[in-house]
């Protein structure tokens, strides 16, 4: 049987690695002084990221960390990477900010900031591969932007480079659209992919539909926390640390998340008449699930039509608005679930609320996706900048 970390192990690595350009050099050599690495100077490495935008505050940057495996890991190989710093003068949140879809190196779309950042570190990856031998378990493991790095690496060692891979990340933002999901759900298998995140984390909904996380179908390690959401203190390394605590998987796996896939908690989020805050921890969700609700039962292959190309946000939301537009004008079982939903949608986001469908022009359904992938994003961006 493969070697798996525990809980307890896996956070504690992902919180240790951000000493990888921190600056603190004692610190960093404490971390690679751990046991669970080879203490041989040629089995680790450090691995030098391209973070930021191509002109726009560009950097390369210290990002992970490429270890073997040491006592009872031997043959093992640890790929590790740090979250979003703003020790490179705030060239993460650029990469964090990267939201279009462009290919990957299996051909799924995915993410375009993170894509960048891992394919910069790939040919290290690659030549440490070369010079190691890996007989046993890869284990990918991030923390925020970390995690969405570590689930790039997972995919492609897994699929072109042919390992047995275990994938560890904690309240990582989403990387790709279905067929990436999917794929990775189904190469790696579901329990090789260790998702923790805490309930009030905004970070693990960044971004919504299409993009969706590995494991498809399923809620990964659901973690209960009372954070506000604003506040950012749910995405903190640490705090993921606390949580998990001496659990097991399986233990930290009996903890329900809320019913948000089932069709008739989604209508009655649709139909409620009472308030929702669009700083809820759970009005994202239920957002996002009742869209996706919605699209189906207009019965469009959206899933498909979203990731044909390469396209921002702006893009994604007129060809959502397009089809939301097209569905008012269908049957009254069809119209009736998109107005419930631009009604709710707008009511959150404090927007003037369309008394008729005639109000819900294409433009207007455009306003409100915009307004709430910027709520989605901007949640976000303040957990992660409190890191």
């Amino acid at each position: 049987m493969a070697n798996e970390l525990q809980p307890s192990q896996a956070a504690r690595i992902a919180e240790d690695v951000y000493d990888v350009n921190s600056g603190n050099q004692r610190a960093f050599k404490a971390f690679l002084a751990n046991s669970t690495f080879s203490q041989k100077n040629s089995a680790q490495l450090k691995l030098n990221a391209a973070v930021g935008g191509n002109l726009l505050l560009a950097a390369m940057d210290g990002f992970g960390v490429c270890a073997m495996g040491g006592k009872g890991y031997e043959g093992d190989l640890f790929i590790i990477f740090r979250g979003t710093t703003t020790a490179n003068n705030k060239a993460d949140f650029v990469t964090d900010g990267n939201i279009g879809l462009t290919r990957s190196t299996t051909g799924h779309m995915v993410h375009v900031g993170f894509n960048h950042t891992f394919t910069s570190m790939l040919p290290q990856i690659q030549s440490f591969i070369a010079q190691n031998k890996v007989t046993g378990t890869v284990h990918c493991i991030g923390h925020s932007l970390g995690g969405a790095v570590a689930s790039l690496a997972a995919d492609w060692l897994k699929q072109k480079a042919g390992k047995n891979v275990k994938l560890y990340t904690f309240g990582a933002p989403r990387v790709g659209t279905y067929f990436f999901a999917k794929s990775t759900t189904d190469n790696l298998k579901v329990e090789n992919i260790h998702r923790v995140y805490h309930q009030t984390d905004p970070v693990p909904m960044v971004a919504l539909f299409p993009f969706m996380q590995a494991p498809y179908n399923t809620s990964g390690h659901f973690l209960p926390s009372s954070e506000l959401v604003f506040s950012g203190a749910a995405h903190k390394m640490g705090k993921y640390l606390e949580s998990v605590g001496s659990n097991s998987w399986n233990a930290l796996n009996s903890v329900p998340d809320e019913p948000y896939d089932v069709e008739w908690a989604i209508e009655q989020w649709l139909n409620s008449k009472r308030y929702t805050s669009a700083d809820s921890h759970t009005f994202l969700r239920w957002a996002e699930s009742a869209l996706i609700y919605v699209l189906k039962k207009i019965g469009i292959c959206v899933v498909s039509a979203l990731q044909g190309a390469v396209m921002g946000v702006a893009t994604l939301a007129d060809k959502l608005a397009y089809i939301l537009s097209k569905g008012i004008d269908l049957a009254d079982n069809i119209s009736y679930w998109v107005i419930r939903f631009m009604r709710r949608i707008m009511q959150a986001l404090g927007m003037k609320v369309a008394e008729s469908k005639e109000e819900l022009t294409r433009g207007v359904i455009r306003t409100a996706l915009l307004r709430l992938t910027r709520k989605n994003y901007d949640n976000a961006q303040r957990a992660i900048r409190k890191l």
